[in-house]
């Protein structure tokens, strides 16, 4: 898939068409459905630094669980406390 960087947690759909899976680069994360044609269609996108995404469809295909995480960290000095 041209364009998409870094794929994450790859999951076959329930009729077998396709597949979910997450793009991570340094400004977003995007949820994709892909066919088997390497076509890519955006479901679901934030922006953020650092994290992951990804989706799990339910059996009957009528639901997607969604995962979406962020990573962030920050680091205070205090003196005379």
């Amino acid at each position: 898939m041209k364009g998409w960087p870094n794929l994450t947690g790859l999951d076959w759909s329930p009729d077998g068409k396709g597949l979910y899976c997450g793009s991570v680069s340094p400004q977003s994360r995007t949820l994709l459905h892909v066919d088997l044609k390497g076509n890519a269609r955006v479901l679901w996108q934030y922006k953020a630094e650092g994290g992951t995404i990804w989706g799990v469809p339910s059996p009957d295909g009528r639901y997607l669980a969604i995962l979406g995480g962020v990573t962030n960290a920050n680091v205070w000095m205090l003196e005379g406390f």
